[in-house]
C-alpha cells in the first residue's frame, strides 16, 4: 500500500478500537486524498475519530479548511440506507430458505446470527456495490466487542451450509492485513496464506466503488429501452464475473435479481 492507504487504515483502527496509531507525514494533497477515501468508503466518522485519538502527534498536521469540512461530513452523517444491501436474506432460493431457518432457530445465541449476518452483508455488498471496508470494519469491530458470546463452532457449521467458506475466508484476510486482526481472533474460519487471495483484497482496495442506482432502466422516446449509466452494467457483469468464484451460488442469482430491479425502474 502507498503512504495514503496505510494512513487511511490506521486512523481506520484507530477510530474503530479506540487505540492510538503512528500517523506518517503527509502533504496537504495526500490529506486531501485521504479524507476522499474515508467519503468514498463511508468511514469518515471513524477516520475523524481516529484523526482526533492521534491529533497529540506531530505528524498529524490537516488543514484546518479540511479538518472543518471533516466534521462538518460526520455531523451530517446518516448511513446507509440502501434496500438492495440488506443482509438477511439472499437471491438464491435454496440458501435463503437455509439462511432464514437459521435466524428463526431458537436454539442459537443473538451474538452468532449477528456475526453471520455481518458476512452476508459483505458478501451482498462486494456482489452490489463495491469494496466492503465499512462492512468488514463492523464485523471486526462486533467480533471484538462480543467474542466471549460468539459460539464459532455453530458459527463455522453455518457458513458452510450457506456455501459462505470463500466469501468469508476473503473478509478474514481484510481482517488481518488491513485491521490488525490475529488469525487467533478469527477461529471460525481456517484462515490460509492465500497469495492469490491477498492480491485481491489489495485490488479492491485500488477499485472506485461504485453504485446500485447507477444501473437503472428507462425508456426514451423512441421505443427502445436505455440505461442510466451503460458502464455501470458492465461494471456488474465484470464484478459478478470476478467473484463468481467466492459465492457461485448465490453471484448468479444476484445478478438478475439486480437486472430485475433495475427493470423496475423503467417509466411506463
Amino acid at each position: 500500500m502507498n503512504i495514503i492507504e496505510r494512513d487511511f487504515f490506521r486512523l481506520l483502527r484507530a477510530g474503530a478500537f479506540g487505540r492510538e496509531e503512528q500517523i506518517e507525514p503527509l502533504s496537504v494533497w495526500k490529506w486531501n486524498r485521504l479524507y476522499q477515501l474515508s467519503e468514498m468508503h463511508d468511514v469518515a466518522p471513524l477516520t475523524y475519530k481516529g484523526l482526533q485519538l492521534c491529533q497529540g502527534q506531530f505528524f498529524v498536521q490537516v488543514p484546518e479548511q479540511l479538518l472543518q469540512q471533516w466534521a462538518e461530513a460526520v455531523s451530517h452523517d446518516e448511513g446507509d440506507a440502501n434496500d438492495l444491501l440488506l443482509a438477511d436474506h439472499l437471491t438464491n432460493p435454496v440458501l435463503n430458505h437455509k439462511l432464514q431457518s437459521i435466524l428463526d432457530a431458537e436454539n442459537s445465541n443473538t451474538e452468532t446470527r449477528t456475526v453471520l449476518l455481518h458476512l452476508t452483508g459483505i458478501a451482498r455488498f462486494v456482489m452490489n456495490a463495491g469494496i466492503p471496508v465499512k462492512r468488514a470494519t463492523e464485523l471486526g469491530v462486533y467480533i471484538r466487542q462480543q467474542s466471549a458470546r460468539i459460539d464459532y463452532d455453530q458459527l463455522q457449521t453455518w457458513i458452510c451450509q450457506l456455501k459462505l467458506e470463500p466469501m468469508a475466508q476473503l473478509a478474514a484476510v481484510m481482517l488481518v492485513k488491513l485491521l490488525g486482526f490475529t488469525p487467533d481472533e478469527l477461529p471460525f474460519i481456517g484462515l490460509t496464506t492465500d497469495e492469490r487471495m491477498n492480491r485481491q483484497v489489495h485490488e479492491m482496495i485500488r477499485q472506485k466503488n461504485s453504485h446500485t442506482e447507477e444501473w437503472y432502466f428507462s425508456q426514451g422516446k423512441d421505443i427502445f429501452v436505455h440505461t442510466s449509466n451503460p458502464s455501470a452494467m458492465m461494471w456488474h457483469v465484470r464484478r459478478s464475473a470476478r467473484y463468481f468464484k467466492y459465492f457461485p451460488a448465490e453471484t448468479l442469482t444476484n445478478f438478475f435479481a439486480s437486472f430485475a430491479h433495475s427493470l423496475s425502474h423503467i417509466e411506463e
